[in-house]
């Protein structure tokens, strides 16, 4: 599993992609949080290079947050000079899996490039749910991340992802047997 999440960790894109779906991380009154900023940065740099893409950033608002991950987000892109024509923003999202379907729900176009910009040691486990989801050729597009949260975020990250194979050979297995 870490081999997985590692092979997607230096993951570009191509450029001129229609879309960089932007997943939401905690906001706080005075910005984007630093895994967050991470993320921002590198979609500007990308937004920067590709003058036709838009931006859908994607949060909700959780309980210990201000305001919807995605209008923080928003906010900072605009300060750092991307048009706000080229930001869509969706924000209702809790989880990366509703990041994905809703985001999804935005693009009205079923031949849309898509790119989705994650931290370093989220991407491999973003782009399975993208997959899952019917964003087949998403390209993913990888953020660093703080050196502080490094490996507990990558166990985290492997956590997360070895659950979910888990949830999936265990129904397999039942479907096939007849157990219910």
């Amino acid at each position: 599993m870490e081999s997985c999440i590692v092979s997607k960790m230096h993951a570009q894109g191509k450029p001129d992609l229609d879309y960089v779906v932007v997943l939401g991380a905690q906001v706080r009154k005075s910005g984007p949080s630093l895994v967050l900023r991470y993320r921002l940065d590198k979609a500007i740099e990308y937004l920067d290079e590709n003058p036709n893409t838009i931006c859908i950033v994607s949060g909700g608002k959780g309980p210990n947050e201000p305001f919807p991950e995605a209008q923080g987000m928003a906010d900072y892109l605009k300060e750092h000079g991307i048009a706000e024509q080229r930001i869509l923003e969706e924000p209702d999202s809790k989880t990366t899996e509703e990041n994905i379907v809703n985001s999804k729900k935005m693009i009205n176009d079923d031949n849309a490039s898509i790119g989705v910009i994650t931290n370093n040691f989220h991407m491999f486990r973003a782009l399975q749910i993208a997959d899952k989801y019917g964003l087949d050729n998403t390209q993913g597009i990888a953020a660093g991340s703080p050196r502080t949260c490094s490996s507990t975020t990558w166990f985290a990250s492997f956590l997360l992802r070895l659950n979910s194979c888990c949830r999936f050979q265990v129904s397999q297995a039942v479907s096939i047997s007849g157990i219910s």
